[in-house]
């Protein structure tokens, strides 16, 4: 072997050496000193800044960030804390680069008061979803339900996640409602926490059944409640109402152009029919037992102003004690007589004077 090989295999030996001795030799020599030492740094700097939720991973003079950042701004913080840590060793020349392609930003989910989901089936057979559920799961599968049910009818799918639902299962209940409501020929439902109400029209008394049959499954916990509507026939409801507009509703309905019926110039109740109807009207103040029902008593204008006051007084009594006899509670009952105070025909016809004379319900308010 010639001098210059001896040389050359000499030097390849020696740079050799250096490169083992400069990354493998203990602090504070070596450049995996400096890396492990910039690590230390780097993680020092974001502790102190209040980044503690990001960590380094040193990959020779790479910081590598990782970990979930609050916020956007938090992160573009955490990322100008890392560059800007000194380097023990390296006086104040920039030995290190951060690559934050790692850190993420948690993503931040709101909480909804109160927890709502609902849908609407229009006439023409399109329905709509708002409100939310809880997870990418829930929504996910709550979509593919929507479509099972509905297919291309499906025209809106308004749904987003949120905390804040009650400790049920939610996108079992809502399903419920889903299948519920495909049998209907229109209408909507809205779940509200632990409530929900589903109205509509239904083809024919035997699929209002059906779908009273399917809320009645939901959890014991839950108050399902429904008004459904089959034509030619009395609205039927079920479940505690919630609503006070649904309750006024249903009053009107019930009542329409009945009468409640007195003994001539009496306060008695007269009549059959006038006791169906009230035993109905005590069924509908005990599925609205969250609102006060005022019982208003009107005569028409025969006679003095004074007597007509104490005898509408006298009938919106007997109306009030007929209820709270059919279990109704007597807290949920105002009875008012208004006398010939407020007519709604003119009292110069018989046929007006006979609709001034009549028992009105109104839902007031909330207890």
């Amino acid at each position: 072997m010639g001098s210059f090989s001896k040389w050359l295999w000499g030097m390849i030996i020696i740079i050799a050496t250096a490169i083992l001795f400069g990354w493998f030799a203990p602090a504070p020599l070596g450049a995996k000193a400096n890396s492990m030492q910039m690590g230390q740094t780097v993680q020092t700097a974001l502790n102190d800044g209040g980044f503690g939720w990001a960590t380094v991973d040193m990959s020779g003079n790479v910081a590598r960030l990782e970990g979930e950042a609050p916020s956007e701004a938090a992160k573009i913080a955490a990322i100008a804390a890392a560059k800007d840590a000194k380097c023990g060793k390296c006086a104040d020349r920039r030995w290190h680069e951060v690559d934050a392609g790692a850190l993420t930003v948690e993503k931040i989910i709101p909480t909804q008061i109160p927890y709502t989901l609902g849908a609407a089936l229009g006439d023409d057979g399109s329905v709509v979803l708002n409100g939310y559920v809880r997870n990418e799961n829930d929504l996910s599968r709550l979509r593919t339900d929507a479509v099972t049910l509905f297919g291309d009818r499906l025209s809106g799918f308004n749904v987003k996640i949120a905390k804040g639902a009650p400790e049920l299962d939610w996108h079992a209940i809502a399903k419920t409602h889903l299948s519920a409501l495909n049998k209907l020929k229109s209408g909507e439902f809205t779940m509200s926490d632990m409530d929900s109400f589903l109205s509509g029209e239904a083809e024919n008394e035997a699929v209002r059944e059906s779908i009273n049959a399917l809320l009645s499954e939901l959890p014991a916990r839950f108050n399902g409640s429904s008004k459904i509507n089959v034509e030619g026939a009395a609205p039927v409801v079920v479940g505690q109402l919630k609503s006070e507009n649904v309750c006024q509703d249903l009053f009107n309905e019930l009542k329409g152009d009945n009468k409640i019926n007195f003994g001539y110039d009496k306060a008695n109740i007269d009549g059959e029919a006038s006791q169906v109807l009230l035993d109905s009207m005590a069924r509908a103040a005990k599925q609205c037992s969250s609102f006060q029902i005022t019982v208003g008593g009107h005569t028409d204008s025969d006679g003095p102003a004074e007597y007509n006051l104490n005898l509408s007084q006298l009938r919106a009594n007997a109306v009030e004690t007929y209820l709270i006899a059919q279990g109704v509670d007597s807290g949920n009952i105002t009875a008012i007589g208004y006398g010939e105070a407020q007519p709604v025909a003119s009292n110069d016809t018989p046929q007006g004077a006979a609709k001034n004379r009549r028992i009105e319900f109104k839902v007031t308010r909330s207890r």
